[in-house]
């Protein structure tokens, strides 16, 4: 079983067991300086201040200069005059201003954003981190987690019991917002205050301990710790893309560490991943879904039966089909307060029920061909097909939901793989009757506001996490690469629904900022498409609004006007 695997089942089985360390490597990921360079930045502008130029190293010019290590006190308490003006300085390391909000940088990552959800879950309620900035603050607060911070003695003095904080983000070298607290010279990091020292000695030997993108070189009072620590009562998984320093592997040995080959953002991603898949009773385990998955792939390459997966999707599909909540309902509860959970208990069934499926049709819309392809896409009308009028709209709609799900899989799949004639397939060919026009337009026009909609979340943003194990864990995509071929197919399952004068909905594109206008990455993309192949435009060449290269580009500008539109609405409120 894969460590991210077991690690999930841990955490279902003890949940609020594990604590995370993250080192600077989950930082720099997203564009922060690390604290070495933080501060060499500062001895360069005190060395300019001095009129000093061509100063080399900048830690030697400030040892020869002063005759002491830098330290950030003395370097904050040379270039400023006021506290406010110490936060102005460091505020401009560690907050992103307009120019990096666009280009996505000092923003949580995938990684922030997983262990936020572990810890919305009752999974992971404590994180060590010896980053200077927010990011783990941030993430928490973007899942509806006002996180406890610890940052010095004082705050570690008056701390509650660890088991009655939700989420708890240690700062072992301190935080910008409190100058005082940043340690970062060998002799800083050296030994730790005594109140510190003591929460550490809890933690590490309370918790099972995740850490990743930490070299332990540098930090020998961290390393002391976590030597200090014998008593584990849970395992400890240390996950980094490259080999360990040695300093880093006498701890995994002294612990009991499992090494994981694998960058945060994945490593993370798929732990909360399969934490959520885990800990649904009703679904499949996921080694199961593997299993399946592994010999569709076998089927594809040509070393099975075709049949086999034919079978195996005919299998899946009628039993999506034949769920209570597409076929006999109720349609309607006894009590209005009583939809929006009748609708999350509908969604969650849902879910379980179309993993294997959806899982089937990536692989199968990745890898095969026009022959496999007729296994799965004439089935998205059937599952389509609207119920007759009556009943609450919450929960009817939800029968359409499995249609616009194998929708968005088959084609951000087949969009990754450069399948243009899949693609266009699925964009155009699935047709459905319109709910009261009484025309058909394309199955792709349905959106998860329309079908899904769960309460509470956004629907878009909620089929964007729903599907991304699916390709992070089937199809082995990185999450940047998921992210880039999902804004591309939903740009496109726009311009599709624009089409069909489905309206307008709010697409997860996700930019940074909004300001008079939004300018999505994939319209960028589609445009320098065009700039390339004009009329021999892949899709276009496959059928795509009707092979009309200026119906496209009609399409793409009145999208732009709803993006801004959609800019201007945020703006505003």
């Amino acid at each position: 079983m894969e460590p991210h695997v077991k690690l999930a089942f841990a955490m279902r089985d003890t949940p609020r067991a594990y604590a995370v360390l993250l080192g600077a490597g989950a930082s720099i990921a997203a564009g922060m300086p690390s604290a070495w360079d933080v501060q060499e930045n500062l001895i360069e502008r005190l060395a300019a201040a001095e009129g000093a130029t061509e100063i080399g190293d900048p830690h030697a010019w400030y040892q020869e200069r002063f005759g002491h290590p830098a330290t950030y006190d003395d370097l904050l308490a040379a270039l400023t005059t006021t506290p406010f003006e110490r936060q102005a300085l460091l505020r401009s390391y560690f907050e992103p201003d307009h120019q990096e909000r666009r280009d996505g940088l000092k923003q949580p990552t995938a990684a922030h954003r997983a262990i936020a959800r572990l810890a919305a879950a009752g999974r992971v309620p404590i994180v060590l981190t010896t980053n200077f900035d927010r990011l783990m603050e941030t993430a928490l607060r973007e899942v509806g987690i006002e996180p406890t911070v610890v940052a010095d003695a004082n705050d570690a003095r008056g701390l509650a019991p660890l088991h009655t904080i939700k989420a708890l983000v240690i700062h072992v070298h301190g935080d910008y917002l409190d100058h005082k607290s940043m340690r970062n010279t060998p002799d800083e990091l050296d030994h730790y205050d005594p109140e510190i020292d003591q929460l550490l000695d809890r933690v590490f030997t309370e918790y099972g301990l995740i850490i990743s993108g930490w070299s332990a070189e540098w930090d020998p009072a961290l390393r002391k710790a976590i030597v200090r620590s014998t008593n584990r009562f849970f395992a400890s998984y240390w996950a980094d893309p490259r080999p360990l320093p040695e300093t880093a592997k006498k701890l995994l040995a002294h612990r009991g560490i499992t090494y994981v080959q694998a960058d945060a953002d994945t490593f993370f991603t798929k732990t909360a991943d399969t934490a959520d898949a885990v800990a649904d009773p009703a679904r499949r385990h996921p080694v199961s879904i593997d299993i399946l998955v592994a010999r569709t792939k076998r089927d594809l390459n040509g070393s099975g039966q075709g049949i086999t997966l034919h079978d195996t999707l005919r299998r899946e599909l009628d039993h999506v089909a034949a769920l209570p909540l597409r076929t006999t309902g109720p349609w309607t509860v006894p009590h209005s307060a009583d939809i929006e959970a009748e609708r999350n208990s509908r969604i969650t069934t849902l879910e379980a029920a179309t993993e294997p499926l959806l899982a089937l049709v990536a692989v199968s819309a990745y890898w095969g061909s026009t022959t496999t392809d007729r296994w799965w896409l004439r089935d998205i009308e059937t599952l389509a097909a609207p119920l007759p009028p009556g009943g609450l709209p919450e929960l009817t709609h939800l029968a359409q939901a499995p249609a616009v799900m194998m929708i968005y899989t088959a084609g951000i799949a087949a969009l990754a793989a450069e399948r243009w004639d899949t693609l266009t397939q699925v964009l155009t060919e699935p047709q459905v009757e319109h709910r009261w026009a009484g025309r058909n337009h394309a199955v792709a026009a349905l959106s998860p506001f329309a079908t899904l909609n769960p309460p509470g979340r956004e629907s878009s943003q909620y089929l964007h996490d729903l599907l991304r194990p699916v390709f992070t864990r089937h199809l082995s995509l990185s999450t940047t690469a998921y992210t880039e071929a999902w804004e591309r197919f939903e740009y496109l399952r726009l311009l599709v629904q624009n089409d069909a004068q489905r309206g307008f909905d709010v697409p997860y594109i996700q930019q940074n900022g909004f300001l008079d206008t939004y300018d999505p990455a994939p319209a960028t993309w589609l445009k320098n498409q065009i700039d390339k192949h004009g009329d021999n435009l892949p899709l276009l060449r496959e059928g795509f609004l009707g092979t009309s290269l200026t119906r496209l580009q009609e399409l793409m500008a009145s999208a732009e006007s709803a993006f801004d539109d959609l800019a201007q609405r945020r703006r505003r409120g």
